[in-house]
C-alpha cells in the first residue's frame, strides 16, 4: 500500500513541473542562460558519389501532413536551417542518377531543456536537432 502512494506522489511531481529538466552530461559552454525559442536544425545529406547538390525539402510536422517549412538545395555538408524549438520537423531529400530518384527521410523534434545543477547558473541546453538524410553505403549505386 505505502508502495502504492509513493508512486502515485511521484507520478504526481514528474507531471507538475513546467520545464523539461535535463539530468545528462551537460557541456556548460553550450548552456543557454536565457531559454531560446528557435534552434539550429543540423541536416547531413551525401554529396559525394555523383552527387554534387542535393533537393531537399523541411516540412513541419509528419511529411504526409505536407506542411512546407522551407525548400532548398544543399551545397555543403551539413546544412542549418534556424527554426522554432520544440516543434517536429521532417526533411526529405532527393537524389537523382540517371533516369532513378531516391529520397531519403528523417524526422526529429528540437527540444529545450533546463538544467539546474550541472552549471554555475540554470541554463538551457538544446537536444534533437540533427537531421540525417545521407545515403547509406549500401545504397550509393542505386
Amino acid at each position: 500500500m505505502r508502495f502504492a502512494i509513493l508512486l502515485v506522489i511521484l507520478a504526481a511531481l514528474c507531471y507538475s513541473c513546467g520545464e523539461k529538466i535535463f539530468t545528462g552530461d551537460v557541456n556548460c559552454d553550450e548552456c543557454y542562460t536565457n531559454k531560446p525559442d528557435e534552434v539550429d536544425l543540423i541536416i547531413e545529406v551525401t554529396l559525394s558519389g555523383g552527387y554534387s547538390e542535393v533537393p531537399i525539402v523541411i516540412y513541419r510536422g509528419e511529411i504526409e501532413e505536407n506542411q512546407v517549412e522551407y525548400i532548398d538545395t544543399v551545397f555543403e555538408n551539413p546544412y542549418y536551417l534556424f527554426v522554432k524549438a520544440d516543434r517536429k520537423y521532417s526533411v526529405m531529400a532527393k537524389y537523382e542518377k540517371e533516369d532513378r530518384t531516391l529520397y531519403a527521410v528523417d524526422a526529429s523534434k528540437p527540444r529545450i531543456l533546463k538544467v539546474t545543477d550541472a552549471c554555475d547558473a540554470e541554463c538551457y541546453v538544446i537536444e534533437d536537432v540533427n537531421l540525417d538524410v545521407r545515403i547509406r553505403k549500401d545504397f550509393l549505386d542505386f
